[in-house]
């Protein structure tokens, strides 16, 4: 891919649904600070993985500044955009970036995730919006190695590219070697997930989630497909969930 260094980024919002404290950010705050010399974060305060686009509702959310245009909130990964457009920063972002995620977002779990959801709730307000994470990521730094040798490059080249409105791109790095990665390419949702494992918790009547019991086998050029190939997955959400061809279908009934 080419290299457009040129390219003005203007403000860069960076948020996530793993937390402020955690190694993903820490990498995406990075190369955000290669693209801006405006760059700002609003994460949870902790881990919010599974929130989707939940929002916080008759409860007080908590803000707390961590350092330079970094600041922590108590609620959700739509809660963070949400006050940070509205209450932190004293214009809206050019580009909002989310994650780098622990792990990574595709086929089932993109309406599960909060990273996805931090990015859909700046598209609501006209921000374009990347969401970026790691397959494998976990607290390590070095889990990320993928993310942080491309991630500048796949973000500057869709940039320059650009997309539709009410859309946003979903971006998952394959945990491969490095060197090993051929490129980034578009991927359709893979199916993946059969089931769940439930976990007894600590006190009677008290359950957890535990992994999740997915199906080894991928479709073809599916996002968990073309990592396996050792590319960058690239898929376009909408903001419109809407089953088009089923809904063309739907009668009329009269009363």
């Amino acid at each position: 891919m080419p290299r457009d260094t040129d390219q003005n980024f203007g403000r860069i919002l960076i948020s996530n649904d793993d937390g402020i404290d955690a190694a993903g950010i820490k990498i995406l705050y990075e190369i955000a600070c290669k693209l801006s010399d405006d760059v700002w974060i609003v994460a949870p305060m902790d881990n919010k993985s599974g929130a989707s686009r939940s929002i916080t509702l008759r409860k007080d959310v908590h803000i707390e500044e961590r350092g330079p245009q970094m600041y922590a909130c108590s609620g959700t990964p739509s809660d963070c955009i949400i006050f940070g457009m509205n209450r932190i920063l004293d214009r809206k972002p050019d580009l909002v970036l989310s994650g780098i995620n622990a792990g990574m977002n595709v086929a089932d779990d993109v309406l599960y995730s909060g990273t996805i959801a931090a990015a859909m709730e700046a598209n609501l307000m006209d921000i374009p919006a990347i969401a970026l994470s790691q397959r494998n990521g976990g607290e390590d730094e070095a889990d990320f190695a993928v993310a942080a040798r491309y991630g500048e490059t796949v973000i500057r080249n869709l940039c320059q590219m650009g997309w539709g409105p009410r859309m946003i791109m979903n971006i998952n790095f394959p945990s491969v070697p490095v060197d090993s990665v051929k490129g980034i390419t578009p991927a359709t949702l893979d199916r993946h997930k059969i089931g769940d494992e439930i976990i007894d918790g600590s006190a009677p009547n008290s359950y957890q989630l535990g992994p999740l019991v997915t199906n080894p086998v991928t479709l073809p050029g599916s996002d968990r497909n073309v990592m396996d190939e050792h590319w960058i997955s690239l898929t376009a959400l909408s903001m419109d969930i809407i089953a088009r061809e089923a809904q063309s279908k739907l009668p009329t009934f009269e009363f």
